[in-house]
């Protein structure tokens, strides 16, 4: 199972980081992989690594910290649910809403 995680605090994203969060610490998306499929093909992982420089991919952890990659990463998800309307993408912008609100990041780990 593939995991997007976002801290509810920069102490839960410290935890996140030395892998000893607590009940409570994260807001987090399961991904199976019939959605991390369908999410590839909407290219926002494409969009996303080549605009932030990241590397979003199966095997891979990757994060999108600070205010202005989660912007430009907000962006780019809602321009594609915009035009997909799948639901795993409005799922991933609300994290991205909530990684923002909380000033921490988004950690894919796929």
């Amino acid at each position: 199972m593939k995991t997007i995680s976002v801290p509810i605090s920069k102490d839960a994203m410290y935890r996140l980081d030395s892998d000893e969060c607590i009940l409570g610490d994260l807001e987090e998306l399961s991904v199976s992989e019939e959605e991390f499929l369908a999410l590839s093909k909407t290219g926002v992982f494409e969009e996303i690594n080549s605009t932030l420089n990241k590397l979003i991919d199966e095997y891979e952890d990757e994060s999108i910290q600070g205010q202005t990659e989660l912007e430009t990463a907000l962006k780019i998800l809602q321009k594609l649910f915009a035009t997909t309307n799948f639901d795993t993408l409005k799922k991933i912008i609300h994290l991205n809403e909530m990684a923002m609100k909380y000033n921490t990041g988004m950690f894919f780990y796929f």
